[in-house]
């Protein structure tokens, strides 16, 4: 169903200007050089459907990793994933596929199989879909800017 392919320049500009409502206004990008930069840096991937169109993205290693309070709250050992589905196909029961298709890319290109997520702890719609993943709770950490509370998961 979906297809992971390079990061481009065109896909990182979509992404760069995608807005999430409410709450999740956190995991919004901004439209800046060092956003595209980031995206550009070879631990992110592009994620299509079907038809081609670009519905979401994966990042691996640091880039998946939040600055926190914490002091190297980030074991060695574990593969670090990151996620993104586009605005406007959140809540529609398209992450189990889509967080599927990501884990199956780490495990082909990846020597680690076990993964490492970071998820904001009022995120309790991606947790669900995290722990039917088979992801579990390790701990509670704070981000070193927003001083907000995230959870480390494990699977």
């Amino acid at each position: 169903m979906y297809r992971i392919t390079a990061m481009t320049l065109s896909f990182a500009e979509e992404i760069s200007h995608w807005s999430y409502e409410g709450e999740y206004a956190i995991y919004s990008f901004d439209a800046s050089p060092e956003t595209l930069d980031e995206l550009l840096c070879g631990e992110y991937v592009a994620c299509l459907d079907e038809t081609e169109r670009l519905v979401g993205y994966f990042c691996f290693g640091k880039s998946a990793r939040i600055p926190t309070v914490e002091a190297e709250p980030y074991e060695e050992g574990w593969l670090d994933i990151g996620l993104g589905l586009r605005p406007d196909l959140c809540g529609q029961g398209r992450g189990r596929v889509f967080l599927q298709a990501g884990m199956a890319y780490a495990a082909e290109h990846f020597a680690c199989p076990s993964l490492r997520l970071t998820v904001a702890a009022f995120n309790q719609r991606a947790i669900r879909l995290y722990r039917s993943c088979g992801f579990r709770f390790l701990r509670t950490v704070t981000h070193k800017h927003s001083k907000a509370p995230f959870h480390l998961m494990l699977r």
